[in-house]
């Protein structure tokens, strides 16, 4: 998956509350690779990506969404226009 394959929201979603650049929103980037990437945000980028898509995540599943490409899978999964 390349980094053209993010839909432009979901770039901006995380360029944002992660407070980095859309340039760094990559597949691989991960809680591990964001210093921005805490606890705290991660609550606020599942929220703002629900209302976003319309969506909402398993509750039990939400701790393992730690990559941008496993939020993008987990996105499909749920049928989400993207």
């Amino acid at each position: 998956m390349s980094s053209q394959q993010i839909p432009s929201s979901l770039r901006d979603i995380f360029a944002d509350t992660l407070e980095i650049s859309s340039d760094e929103v990559t597949p691989e980037l991960s809680m591990e690779s964001a210093e921005t990437w805490d606890s705290f945000r991660h609550l606020q980028l599942i929220l703002s990506i629900e209302d976003e898509y319309g969506v909402q995540f398993d509750p039990q599943k939400i701790p393992d969404l730690t990559t941008v490409a496993k939020v993008l899978q987990a996105l499909e999964q749920k049928g989400a226009t993207l």
